[in-house]
């Protein structure tokens, strides 16, 4: 009986020689996939978004140490600005100038920071990082459905209980305050708000609790850094949350946080367009703000 591992090895047939001579010929695409273990960690892809909960807290520990120090600076300058005439200095710091002018300085700041820790993090471009995803010729289009959106909101806030003064009112008082207001509220407040909220928080919130718990943390959050402004009354935060879900939604179906920005940037607009018509051009303040 001839021992099976002394026979001679057999040329291979014709059909493998055509599919070894094939796989030598194939593509690099088409090559077998390597196994996952031959895969070294560093070039293993990472998981969006890149950055933790804990560097969403040091954006917000940096927000809240810029805008106490550039406050200081702007209280102190008023205070040399009013030097020989009685001012409090409650009263100075509750300027409108003062209160703005520093939220002016510190915003900047936090968005390079939020800038050098995403690419930190992602080591690729801030604004491709975050999904910024500019919409192109449809981006005068979302800023419309912003106007149109404050409209709609406004109307239905007429069935809500809206106190008659509110903390906010006091960024109004005159003609000075409520033209910063209207520039810090239509270019940097909704960048800064719109690159934290949905550009860093709610890819996080999504991740861990899925899309719809994702959005309404979201805009609920939204809502309570506005809580300040409007005294917590309930009617006004409400409007804010359901402005926040709006955005949060905008942003989850188009996969661009330039979309919300620009729908926010058209409802703080018209906002402020009917401020500026009700009181005459900011002249009349109290027809809007009593």
């Amino acid at each position: 009986m001839t021992d099976p591992e002394q026979r001679p090895l057999e040329p291979p047939t014709q059909p493998e020689r055509e599919r070894v001579g094939m796989e030598d010929e194939l593509p690099f695409a088409a090559q077998p996939p390597l196994m996952a273990e031959s895969v070294p960690p560093f070039f293993a892809p990472r998981s969006f978004p890149w950055w933790s909960i804990w560097d969403v807290l040091a954006v917000v520990g940096v927000t809240a140490g810029a805008i106490l120090v550039f406050s200081m600076i702007a209280l102190a300058i008023a205070h040399v600005a009013a030097k020989g005439h009685q001012v409090a200095r409650d009263e100075l710091a509750s300027n409108p100038a003062v209160a703005i002018g520093a939220q002016f300085a510190a915003y900047p700041v936090v968005i390079v920071f939020m800038i050098a820790l995403v690419r930190n993090k992602s080591r690729e471009p801030f604004w491709q990082a975050i999904r910024w995803n500019w919409p192109g010729p449809a981006a005068l289009g979302f800023f419309l459905a912003g106007i149109f959106f404050a409209f709609l909101v406004e109307i239905a806030s007429r069935w809500l209980p809206i106190p008659k003064s509110l903390p906010v009112d006091k960024f109004f008082s005159d003609a000075t305050g409520a033209y910063l207001m209207a520039v810090f509220g239509i270019t940097l407040a909704p960048l800064l708000e719109e690159l934290f909220f949905r550009g860093m928080l709610y890819p996080l919130l999504r991740r861990a609790w899925g899309m719809a718990l994702g959005v309404v943390a979201t805009a609920s959050a939204f809502a309570a850094i506005h809580g300040t402004q409007l005294g917590y009354a309930w009617g006004p935060l409400l409007s804010i949350f359901v402005v926040g879900v709006a955005f949060t939604l905008v942003r989850e179906r188009s996969n661009s946080v330039a979309t919300s920005f620009l729908m926010h940037c058209g409802y703080n607009t018209a906002l402020f367009a009917l401020l500026w018509f009700g009181s005459d051009h900011f002249r009349h303040l109290e027809k809007v703000t009593n």
